[in-house]
This record gives C-alpha cells, structure tokens and sequence, in this order.
C-alpha cells in the first residue's frame, strides 16, 4: 500500500468513526462538546452493555499504522472492579464510587523510544478518545485515569491478566454522571489557546 493510499485510508477510519458517534447521539450537540472528565457517578444507573460495545466499536476505528492495531481493552467485571480498587486503600472509596473501569494497554513489538512505537502509542490515544466520546454521545460520562489508583502501571496490568509486555495507557472511568452531560458544561481554559501553538504558514 503506498503512502497515500495509507493516508486515505486513516481520513475514512477517522471519518467512518465520527459519523458513527453522530448517527448515534441521541442529543442535538456535539460529544466534542459534551465530553468532560467527571468523578461524580449516578451509581444507581448502569450503563448498558449495547452502550460499551458500541463505544468499544468506535475505539477501534482509530487510526493505526499498517492496521497494527496495537490496542487491549479489559472490561472489569464486579470480581476485577474489586480488586483494582484494592490496589490502594486510600483511593478505595473514590474508585468504588466509579460505575464501570476499563483497563486499556499498548500492545507494540516497537519501544516507545521508536518512531513506530510512538505510532502505535498514539493510535492507542485515539482509541481512547474515541471511546469516550461515543460513550459522551449516549449521555455516559468518562474519565482517563493514569494514575489517580495511585498503583504502579504494572500492578494495574497484572489485576487484569494482561500478557508480559503490554504497557497500561489507562483506567477508563465511565458511567451515567451524577449532573447530566450539557453543551453548556464549564470547559477548562486553555492557557496557551489556539494563538499559543498554532503557526500559519505561508
């Protein structure tokens, strides 16, 4: 496949997966716009299956080099919800106030320091991104936690059973927030902004 081929490829992946988070908002704005990190959950509302399944769907969409896939996600059942939350005692409380976690690592035979492993690491990104926001289009609220367990990587990886190798990109926290999503949601002002990282080239 050649370079361009590769490129028109990633464009439709990328469009293929917003279009599905528009056919399936049931809202009239954007989950761009919707999607905030939340740590305050309506633990009496589970989310349905369909709803995470279809957001998975979404994730794996991401763009990727050479389809290299290089993404893993670990749905937490009750069992495995119980023992990342005992990973550490002090953040027990706040972890068991979260609806559903999923873990999600980095699959790459590339070290990070490599130009491909830094690809695979950024598909993986887009990944998570995309789950979130089908998951904001359904009205589900999402946090990416990296290191809010206070557990090291490895710990997190091994309370899933993930293979030698894989490395943890993060701890989704999702589920029906305790205030609705809204378009109106207080978004974080950007300290640099658009003016601060954008240079228009002649």
């Amino acid at each position: 496949m050649s370079a361009t081929s590769r490129t028109v490829a990633k464009i439709a992946l990328a469009l293929a997966a917003f279009q599905l988070l528009l056919q399936h908002s049931p809202t009239t704005f954007s989950p761009l716009q919707t999607r905030r990190s939340v740590v305050k959950y309506d633990m009496s509302k589970p989310v349905p299956q369909e709803v995470t399944d279809k957001a998975l769907e979404a994730a794996i969409l991401a763009p990727n080099h050479f389809l290299s896939e290089p993404w893993r996600f670990y749905t937490c059942g009750k069992d495995t919800k119980g023992k990342l939350c005992g990973l550490n005692e002090d953040k027990r409380k706040m972890a068991e106030g979260v609806p559903e976690m999923l873990v999600v690592t980095l699959a790459s035979e590339h070290a990070i320091s490599e130009k491909l492993g830094l690809e695979d690491h950024a598909a993986v990104s887009c990944a998570i991104q995309n789950f979130m926001l089908s998951l904001a289009a359904d009205g589900v609220a999402s946090k990416w936690m990296t290191g809010a367990l206070g557990a090291p990587p490895e710990d997190v990886v091994a309370a899933v059973g993930a293979p030698d190798g894989e490395k943890l990109m993060g701890v989704i926290w999702y589920g029906f927030p305790a205030t609705p999503l809204s378009e109106d949601a207080k978004v974080p002002k950007r300290k640099k902004g658009l003016d601060g990282v954008l240079k228009r080239l002649p």
